[in-house]
C-alpha cells in the first residue's frame, strides 16, 4: 500500500511539473533561459529564503536576486523580507506564483498581436516605400532612404527599393495564427 501512495505522489509531482513546462517558452522570453532552474526549485515551495534557492542550485546568491526580481517584475513570484536578528541584514523569502502564467501568457500574446498589428498598418501605409541594403544590413523607409542618400548607413552600398508584399502577407498570417491560439 505504502508503494501505491508514492507513485501517485510521484505521478502528481510528474503531472504538475509537465504543466509548467508548457509555460517555460513565455518565461524565458520574459525572464531569460537561466531563471529556469529557480523556477524548477521553487516549484511547489513556499517561503524559501535567496540564500537556500542559491545552495540549491549552485549560483552566486547576487545573480539569485537578479533572477528574483526579474521574475518578480512578471508577478511570478511573491517576496516577503525579514530581518535576521543576528547579523541585521533583511532575507527576502519568496514563493512561486504559478497561478500568474497564463495571465502572463496571454498579456504576451495581447502585445504581439499590438506589435504586429502596428507593424502592418505601417507596411501597407508605406506600400513599396522601403528600401533594402544587398547585403541585409538595414531596412529604410523612403525618408530616410532620402537622409542617407540611398546609400545604406551600416556598408555604404546603393539600397534598393523593396517589394514588401510579402511582409504584408507574412505579418497578416501570423496575426491570424496568434488569433487562433
Amino acid at each position: 500500500m505504502a508503494k501505491r501512495i508514492k507513485r501517485s505522489k510521484i505521478r502528481k509531482t510528474q503531472k504538475k511539473s509537465n504543466r509548467l513546462e508548457k509555460f517555460y517558452p513565455a518565461i524565458t522570453e520574459v525572464a531569460g533561459e537561466e531563471v529556469l532552474r529557480v523556477v524548477e526549485y521553487l516549484q511547489n515551495k513556499e517561503n524559501i529564503s535567496e540564500f537556500k534557492i542559491a545552495d540549491a542550485t549552485n549560483v552566486e546568491v547576487n545573480k539569485i536576486r537578479s533572477m528574483l526580481y526579474r521574475l518578480h517584475e512578471q508577478n511570478l513570484v511573491t517576496y516577503y523580507r525579514k530581518k535576521d536578528r543576528k547579523k541585521g541584514w533583511y532575507i527576502s523569502y519568496w514563493t512561486f506564483n504559478q497561478k500568474g502564467l497564463p495571465y502572463l501568457v496571454k498579456s504576451m500574446r495581447r502585445q504581439k498581436l499590438e506589435h504586429l498589428r502596428e507593424r502592418l498598418v505601417k507596411e501597407v501605409q508605406n506600400l513599396n516605400s522601403f528600401y533594402i541594403c544587398p547585403n541585409i544590413c538595414t531596412r529604410l523607409d523612403f525618408e530616410t532612404a532620402v537622409e542617407c542618400g540611398f546609400r545604406c548607413p551600416e556598408c555604404g552600398e546603393l539600397i534598393a527599393q523593396q517589394d514588401n508584399y510579402k511582409t504584408i502577407v507574412n505579418l497578416r498570417e501570423k496575426i491570424r495564427e496568434l488569433e487562433a491560439n
